[in-house]
């Protein structure tokens, strides 16, 4: 009995000694860097988790005007341009108002969950920049720098 207690006091020593002791605690373990995401196994968890936190960010209005070197910026320009990117392929070409509205609802819900309750907060708060630019067909970066997610 005590040797069978033994074994798997040992057993749970190595299975805890094989998972690296940052990929033990919960996200903010795992997500502190990429190379501890990576060493973790959670990668993609952490994009979304980082991408998540700098849309949210900015959409709730937390950057300032002008605020174009602020840490993760480049995060923040980057969902902002794929969104747009979808948005822009799902409205077609020379969308009308009706394309465009479909769009901007399946865009978001093609985001997922997280991402996509982030992206209806965007829409709500620039509905009409975004509305025109894809009616003139304007480029998701250029649309991107007019709301202030990239650099001019």
């Amino acid at each position: 009995m005590a040797a069978a207690l033994l074994l798997v006091l040992v057993a749970v020593g190595v299975v805890q000694a094989a998972v690296p002791e940052p990929c033990q605690g919960g996200p903010a373990s795992w997500c502190q860097d990429m190379a501890t995401a990576i060493q973790c196994r959670k990668e993609q968890y952490c994009r979304d988790h980082w991408d998540s936190l700098a849309l949210g960010d900015m959409a709730e209005g937390d950057a300032a005007e002008g605020d174009a070197v602020a840490p993760g910026r480049w995060k923040k320009c980057s969902l902002c341009t794929k969104i747009m990117e979808k948005f822009k392929s799902i409205a077609g070409e020379d969308p009308d108002e009706a394309a465009v509205q479909a769009a901007l609802n399946k865009g978001c819900r093609a985001l997922g969950k997280r991402l996509g309750r982030v992206c209806k907060q965007l829409v709500k708060k620039y509905r009409e920049q975004i509305s025109e630019a894809l009616q003139s067909e304007e480029q998701p970066q250029d649309t991107c720098a007019a709301i202030n997610f990239c650099k001019p």
